[in-house]
């Protein structure tokens, strides 16, 4: 199984956050599974990386050329496949995944995020899409899709297209649930 896993790259990251992304990625080493990221060796995607590498995981990375040619790029055991935008990017880590964990970061991450979800919601797919909220960093965010729940501009049974946990390892029970299965939600009201 593939996973995507969206995540920050600051290189202002700390903990809880870093200790969850290298847990996630040893989690998804430790189940022979293969991590498929940004590409960045800094921030949360440096933290999920080097845990399924030191798990002796499979990892391959979707990075920009200029962040490539900055010298961001991580470790040499990463296959790694360069492309010259966001949206050729985007589509590298959608394309063969099996399912999709998002970790705290920016406006990038959610971005991916939001894109994944829309996309599940569209039909266009059905795989799993998990939200690992650690520290509680995504309440906020699943406060407003509450809200927009309320206001009718997303139906109550779209909670389910989305799972929600601060547990690494059932982040991954989750995404190896069968395609197309309603994933538990544990969106707060």
């Amino acid at each position: 199984m593939k996973v995507t896993v969206y995540c920050g790259s600051s290189r202002r990251s700390g903990e809880p956050y870093l200790g969850a992304a290298r847990a996630l990625g040893r989690e998804i080493a430790r189940r022979g599974h293969v991590l498929v990221y940004g590409g960045a060796k800094i921030g949360l995607m440096g933290a999920v990386a080097d845990g399924a590498l030191a798990g002796g995981g499979a990892v391959r990375g979707v990075i920009l050329r200029q962040f490539i040619d900055r010298g961001d790029v991580h470790h040499p055991h990463v296959e790694m496949t360069s492309v010259d935008d966001m949206r050729a990017r985007k589509a590298g880590l959608d394309e063969g995944s099996d399912a999709f964990v998002t970790l705290p970061g920016g406006l990038g991450t959610l971005e991916e995020l939001t894109e994944i979800l829309s996309f599940r919601q569209l039909g266009f797919h059905d795989r799993p899409v998990v939200l690992l909220n650690t520290a509680g960093f995504f309440d906020p965010l699943l406060q407003q899709i509450e809200r927009a729940i309320d206001a009718g501009f997303v139906r109550t049974e779209h909670r389910a297209l989305m799972a929600v946990t601060d547990d690494p390892a059932e982040a991954i029970d989750l995404c190896e649930q069968e395609p197309g299965a309603t994933a538990p939600s544990k969106f707060t009201t």
